[in-house]
């Protein structure tokens, strides 16, 4: 059998007539013709009743193509793979993640993968707002809580740590809270995603939902509110630690654990993954994995 005549059976299925598939081709539609033709010799079926114009699958025709389609694109999907493996990557990549975590970690991990591979071009699209993944084209999202999406595989990329925090002025003011239900005394500066609070100490679990004076959505805002003495706040590690280390802010109730969040890399469910976007999820997972074990 020859897998030209067969690959041309399969582009007329595919496209519904031999005149179409003559143009998707660009072969002569007769030539089209006398291929399938010559395929129905070699198995000894006819496959299919035909006109220039449209065509009509037989019960044998049905069947192998049935068995035939998968075999060529998984064919297709490998030829693929091996051109993303042996060429240099390259394209748009579109990438979306809230700004505080794009600004404190990953911005460097970005930088250095354009570095890496200087033929692929990064769109970044940093917001603090779910966008429609699909509807933007995003080939790899960062999330952070809870991720449920359908035909999107979620990978959790790391744990993030919170801590509870305000500043010297704040807490010579108002006092130095001790347990967590102390905080419904205090002013609280609370982030859109995560209004509420959640510790643990031992086997003991505590759950704070205080009024906020202020509510933000972006976290190094929040931040900088503390600072300035506004009010406590409960952010990751990853916004505060500088401001800690310099006492711009002083961490609170150290009995107590904030609840950490896990933050997921999302990229859609297919057979075949582009090789950009794989190498771009290897290199995110590696620099994780390495953060996580430093």
């Amino acid at each position: 059998m020859n897998y030209q005549d067969l690959f041309i059976f399969l582009k007329v299925v595919e496209r519904g007539s031999f005149l179409s598939a003559s143009e998707s081709l660009s072969v002569p539609t007769s030539t089209v013709s006398r291929k399938v033709q010559q395929l129905e010799n070699d198995l000894g079926y006819k496959l299919m009743h035909r006109s220039a114009r449209k065509m009509v699958l037989t019960e044998a025709g049905v069947k192998f193509y049935n068995r035939c389609q998968p075999l060529f694109t998984e064919l297709e999907y490998a030829a693929k793979e091996l051109d993303d493996e042996l060429a240099e990557p390259s394209g748009l990549l579109r990438v979306t993640a809230p700004v505080s975590l794009t600004n404190d970690l990953l911005a460097e991990w970005f930088f250095k993968f354009m570095e890496r591979f200087p033929r692929i071009n990064l769109e970044l699209i940093v917001v603090n707002r779910n966008i429609d993944l699909v509807e933007e084209g995003i080939d790899v999202a960062f999330r952070i809580g809870d991720v449920r999406m359908q035909n999107w595989i979620s990978r959790p990329l790391m744990e993030s740590s919170f801590s509870v925090c305000a500043s010297e002025d704040y807490l010579r003011r108002r006092g130095v809270p001790q347990h967590p239900q102390d905080l419904y005394q205090h002013t609280l500066i609370v982030t859109r995603r995560n209004p509420v609070w959640n510790f643990s100490k031992g086997d003991e679990t505590v759950k704070i939902v205080g009024d906020a004076r202020m509510k933000v959505d972006e976290l190094n805002i929040a931040a900088r509110a503390a600072e300035n003495g506004l009010g406590i706040v409960n952010l990751p590690d990853y916004v505060v630690t500088k401001s800690l280390i310099a006492g711009r802010l002083k961490k609170l109730m150290p009995g107590w654990q904030p609840h950490p969040r896990e933050v997921h890399m999302l990229y859609p469910e297919r057979k075949y993954i582009p090789g950009k976007v794989r190498l771009f999820i290897e290199f995110v997972m590696f620099h994780a994995n390495e953060k996580r074990f430093n």
